[in-house]
């Protein structure tokens, strides 16, 4: 009892010193003390600010947002007389309206991921038109960056479909393999793996794809491309 009762008091010794001393520094270097807690805050409130910021543009720009799909999704002509909602004659218009509603969107509120989102609209547009060069260019940009991000994942996927639409193809077998292999976040394994099969049946190497379709299918159980996976088997039997 007597032993714990000297460790407690050394315990609450050192305590006492150690804020003797800090007192003692701060009253020798008062200055030095008031210019650091000046710091603190000043960063602490730069942050709330710019937080807050990002918070009021993240909000209006989800409203801008949804106008710009809205834009991008109506229907044409005929199509969107129909449903009593056409304002749009031609795809060219529609396509012009959204663009220059999602580049709006880039400029008036980046910092937000409503940003972010436009880039891969933009893309999308330019795909529409016929401009895959235009389209694989903005989804690198994406997809430059290395991340498990939703929005990385759509692009990395629209920007492989395009890629061996284009012959491409053998270009992407490395980044899918570190895909597959989980060294490369920008796809979850199994959906990698699936895109990778694709690519060798289009390329023509039908063995090769239904290895990795087996694969696929017993070490990926839960994957809801095992199906799909499974019938792309038994068609080719």
């Amino acid at each position: 009892m007597g032993r714990r009762l000297t460790r407690k008091q050394i315990k609450q010794d050192e305590f006492i010193s150690l804020v003797d001393q800090s007192v003692h520094w701060i009253g020798q270097n008062w200055r030095q003390a008031a210019m650091g807690l000046a710091a603190v805050l000043v960063v602490a409130l730069l942050w709330w600010g710019v937080t807050a910021f990002i918070g009021s543009r993240s909000e209006a720009g989800g409203q801008a947002m949804a106008d710009a799909l809205a834009i991008y999704e109506t229907p044409v002509g005929s199509a969107g007389t129909a449903v009593g909602k056409s304002t749009f004659a031609t795809d060219t218009e529609r396509l012009s309206a959204s663009e220059k509603a999602f580049e709006a969107i880039r400029s008036s509120y980046w910092l937000t991921p409503q940003a972010r989102i436009a880039d891969l609209y933009l893309a999308r547009i330019a795909e529409d038109r016929g401009d895959q060069t235009l389209a694989i260019r903005k989804l690198g940009e994406i997809t430059s960056k290395r991340s498990s991000d939703p929005l990385v994942r759509l692009a990395m996927l629209d920007l492989i479909r395009l890629r061996v639409a284009r012959g491409e193809g053998p270009q992407l077998v490395s980044d899918l393999e570190a895909m597959v292999a989980g060294k490369d976040p920008r796809l979850p394994r199994d959906t990698a793996l699936f895109e990778l099969a694709k690519l060798w049946d289009h390329e023509a190497k039908p063995e090769e794809a239904n290895r990795l379709y087996r694969k696929l299918v017993e070490d990926f159980p839960e994957s809801p491309y095992r199906l799909d996976a499974q019938q792309r088997l038994s068609s080719a039997s």
